[in-house]
């Protein structure tokens, strides 16, 4: 998951650093040749197995200077230690105790790290109490220093049947027990109170603790969070205030607060407090609302300072995504309607009636977006799902779409016309009869602005995602840009009518190409009907792909397998391109077919709220979205909204380490 205040150039050049790293390793050294940087061994604190179920032994790993490895839950990068017992004999279970860890901080990612010697206590559950015991560990670790290598160990370790006595070891395994956590239960004096999510003017969400420190908070205090959703988060602010101390971590996720709120409801947190005193105390709590007189953020930054706060290259992508979609099918039928309704004047409408008439156009572009962005701070505000063009998951506006679309299409085609109402038409010339008013002009940008929310294209995810992970602010500046970008040609045209002077001259051939744009509206309705079927049904799978579960990736990358996913629907244009023009060219299917790929589609046609979760961990809010994990790649490697055959080709090499 990445943090939303997480940057994600320096985490991408982290993960191709790392990517690297793992490509430069000899095949030898793979293959499971003796590693250079960590050292390490099983031993016990007795010198046989006794009469007890379990028998206690602990593993030792000594890192070479300036290396470091993971704790159970590493952070926002990185990989926990493996264990992988078979062979063993005489095992049931193992049960690993884990350290104290620390926090390292780069930039802004935060890493759980060990450094130096560290030693796991482990309880070893027999199957039968009293026999001997042979161990035989796999152990796998990712250790880090300027670049992350994986490391492989092999480990065996026999324990005899017999008198459980105290071995030469049981002074070591009495140290590395002082290094673990205390209960919060057995500390006198200490617990934790409460917990819940905050969120500041920044619209940036916050996991708040709330404990009762005898002596307060120690040198360089921090406090590990852990929770089933697997969120990460930030090093904590600390503050202490009548005799309670509070830890405000941020969040590094971009869902909305109520879905935060929601993901850590589910079961206890399991907090670790640690100090530089050498205090470390585990406790447990669940998450609960925001008590009544808990300190209030700062007062919210002005508007003003929030619009300044922008990134620029960020309102340049929103305006290039903008203009791009003119070029969509889906868009560039109304964009060419407007120029041939002034055409079919011999481009001889007066200046100010063809500035006036794109310029309404232009403003029903503008404010479409604005009603967008309102109804999605609306959603995030009520804890909804949010996402680029998420309407075409609901019938009813499909079936209001379709019903414009025919009308529309039957209109241009001659069928019928649509007067303008006779108190209008008294106070215009009688030229203009049957010219649409400036609600008509306001409403044909409007439509083009529907119409293009079941495109991407290339910008257009990155803007949508940056503005959908932040504030009401931030989504409303974006989508204006969004706005102006889609609106611009209608705006040069606007203000330089002397354009349509280059334009071919009235004729027979405007009436064919009226025609022949009314049946690209006419078959975009035949689409969106088969995409209402689609929804009141299930949707089919493309031949060859399994349906996504986000928990299948994981194992066939450990397996060393290679996975692509493909987010897709059927009301998604941008998708069907991509299947067409590049997933189903014959060396991408060859490239996919292979024994080694594993490919997952996730269809979010209908809603799906997992698929949701799974688009807002890589802070995407739109399809296509395409990833490709691998054992070069186990975070995955996203790839642009428009997809080129190198681009997945180049993926699939990458993350498959060739």
């Amino acid at each position: 998951m990445r943090a939303a205040p997480m940057s994600s150039r320096f985490l991408t050049a982290c993960f191709a650093l790392f990517c690297a790293a793992l490509l430069a390793l000899p095949a030898t050294a793979r293959a499971g040749e003796q590693p250079q940087h960590v050292q390490a061994r099983l031993f016990s604190p007795v010198t046989a197995t006794g009469t007890d179920k379990t028998a206690p032994v602990a593993l030792e790993i000594i890192l070479d200077d300036k290396w470091d490895t993971y704790w159970r839950t590493p952070g926002d990068a990185g990989l926990a230690p493996a264990f992988d017992w078979k062979g063993s004999e005489n095992f049931a279970d193992a049960t690993v105790r884990w350290p104290a860890p620390r926090r390292q901080e780069v930039s802004d990612i935060d890493n759980i790290i060990y450094t130096g010697k560290v030693v796991f206590p482990l309880q070893i559950a027999l199957q039968r109490p009293g026999e001997a015991l042979k161990l035989h560990l796999k152990l796998d670790l990712l250790i880090c220093h300027e670049i992350c290598v994986p490391e492989s160990h092999t480990l065996d370790f026999s324990l005899p049947a017999g008198t459980a006595e105290p071995s030469a070891d049981a002074e070591a395994y009495k140290q590395a027990l002082a290094t673990l956590s205390k209960k919060a239960a057995d500390v006198k004096g200490f617990h934790f109170d409460k917990a819940w999510v905050d969120v500041d003017p920044a619209n940036k969400n916050y996991l708040v603790v709330e404990a009762t420190l005898p002596d307060g908070p120690g040198k360089n205090a921090d406090l590990f969070v852990e929770n089933k959703a697997f969120l990460t988060f930030g090093k904590p602010e600390i503050t202490t205030k009548d005799g309670k101390t509070d830890f405000r971590a941020e969040i590094h996720a971009p869902d909305t607060t109520a879905a935060l709120r929601k993901s850590l409801s589910d079961g206890p947190l399991t907090l670790t407090y640690v100090d530089d005193d050498g205090k470390a105390i585990e406790g447990s709590l669940q998450l609960g609302g925001k008590p009544a007189g808990a300190e209030e953020p700062a007062a919210p930054a002005a508007i003003k300072e929030k619009i300044e706060g922008l990134d620029l290259r960020v309102l340049l992508l929103a305006l290039l995504g903008g203009l791009i979609l003119n070029l969509m099918p889906c868009v560039l039928p109304v964009l060419s309607l407007k120029v041939l309704s002034v055409v079919s004047h011999g481009g001889k409408d007066s200046k100010a009636a063809i500035f006036r008439n794109f310029m309404a156009s232009s403003l029903g572009i503008i404010v479409s977006f604005w009603l967008m962005a309102g109804a999605l701070v609306l959603l995030k505000d009520a804890g909804q799902s949010i996402g680029w063009g998420i309407q075409f998951q609901h019938p009813a506006f499909l079936i209001f779409l379709i019903a414009v679309l025919v009308l529309f299409a039957a209109n241009m085609w001659g069928l019928f016309e649509i007067p303008i109402p006779r108190f209008i038409a008294r106070n215009i010339p009688a030229k203009h009869e049957h010219e649409p008013t400036f609600l008509g002009h306001f409403l044909t940008g409007a439509f083009a602005t529907l119409l293009a929310t079941p495109c991407s294209a290339p910008f257009l995810g990155t803007a949508i995602g940056f503005a959908l992970a932040r504030g009401a602010v931030e989504i409303f500046a974006i989508f204006t840009f969004l706005g102006l970008g889609l609106a611009l040609p209608y705006m040069l045209l606007a203000v330089s009518p002397r354009l349509f002077k280059y334009m071919p001259k009235p004729g027979k051939w405007m009436v064919t190409l009226k025609k022949t744009l009314a049946v690209v509206l006419l078959l975009t309705a035949v689409w969106l009907v088969h995409v209402v079927v689609v929804i009141r049904t299930m949707p089919t799978l493309d031949a060859g792909w399994q349906k996504f579960d986000v928990a299948l990736i994981a194992p066939a990358v450990a397996e060393g397998k290679t996975v692509v996913v493909d987010v897709t629907a059927d009301w998604c244009l941008t998708c069907k391109a991509n299947k067409k023009f590049v997933l189903e060219q014959d060396d991408v299917q060859d490239a996919l077919s292979a024994d080694n790929i594993v490919k997952l589609q996730a269809d979010w046609t209908h809603h799906d709220e997992k698929i949701a979760e799974y688009l807002r961990s890589f802070g995407r809010y739109g399809i296509p979205f395409n990833v490709v994990y691998g054992p070069d790649a186990p975070k995955g490697i996203a790839l642009p909204e428009l997809l080129t055959k190198k681009d997945i080709l180049d993926a699939i090499d990458q993350a498959g380490g060739e």
